[in-house]
């Protein structure tokens, strides 16, 4: 709807469709390396916790 790049069938060209994968690949991949991130950073914050706690005798 209003895309100049619509064939007369109303179907995207090729090219588009395949700009609309790599750019969908790579918002994918970002995520899944910011979740890895947040994972790395939760486990050293757990691993400083149980520390803390083995220190003062609660573990």
């Amino acid at each position: 709807m209003g895309n100049s790049k619509k064939h007369h069938n109303g179907d995207l060209d090729i090219n588009d469709l395949i700009k609309q994968l790599e750019s969908e690949n790579n918002r994918i991949e970002r995520s899944f390396k910011d979740i890895e991130k947040l994972l790395e950073k939760n486990e050293k914050l757990a691993k400083q916790l149980l520390g803390i706690r083995a220190k003062r005798g609660k573990y």
